[in-house]
């Protein structure tokens, strides 16, 4: 499940009253799914890895991940290591693109009709894979690779793991990864929404 919550950058006046109102809503969220699991949650039992990767020090069986934009704040609860990844639609870094992007991507990136989503399809994606193995962005991106035919996502050096991805609203992009090759669809879902809080299943 990939819980969503869409919040208003103008009602919060600044970018860091904004990320706390996201965060404090993202909480809520999973105060309520750890509820349902029997889980008193609350921000101070969260315990981190030292690539800031949070988890429950008593639930090594539950696994949860985080991220924030501006306007959107996501999270997932899994049976396995799993990562996810939200970013706004902007205008691509080329500097990025050729440190982390392997020579397949960066041709596929050229040849993209819109190349400012389709950069952060592949950005996203690889911060989803590096957040579910736990370190961080120090992971050597170009050893992982994505290339996309029609909604399908082809992952490379991902061995294990399977990925969902969701473009909101032409506006922000979500990635998922969970490692289980079975569990999520390996495809791209185009969704309309203007819901402040919604969910999608996997």
């Amino acid at each position: 499940m990939i819980y969503f919550v869409r919040r208003s950058f103008e009602a919060d006046k600044n970018k860091l009253n904004h990320k706390k109102q996201l965060k404090n809503a993202v909480d809520g969220i999973l105060k309520n799914a750890f509820a349902k699991m029997g889980i008193d949650y609350s921000r101070q039992q969260l315990c981190f890895n030292s690539y800031g990767k949070p988890y429950l020090d008593n639930r090594p069986d539950i696994f949860f991940n985080i991220s924030h934009c501006e306007g959107l704040a996501v999270c997932t609860i899994a049976g396995s290591e799993t990562g996810i990844d939200a970013e706004n639609i902007r205008e691509w870094r080329p500097r990025v693109a050729q440190r982390v992007f392997t020579q397949k991507e960066l041709n596929a990136l050229e040849n993209s009709d819109n190349k400012d989503e389709f950069f952060f399809r592949i950005w996203t994606l690889k911060e989803s894979f590096v957040k579910a193995l736990g370190i961080g962005i120090s992971y050597p991106m170009k050893t992982c690779e994505f290339l996309f035919e029609d909604d399908r996502i082809y992952a490379n050096g991902c061995d294990g793991y399977s990925f969902m991805q969701v473009v909101l609203n032409d506006e922000f992009i979500c990635s998922l990864c969970i490692n289980d090759s079975d569990k999520c669809s390996n495809r791209l879902h185009r969704i309309s929404k203007e819901d402040e809080f919604f969910t999608i299943d996997l």
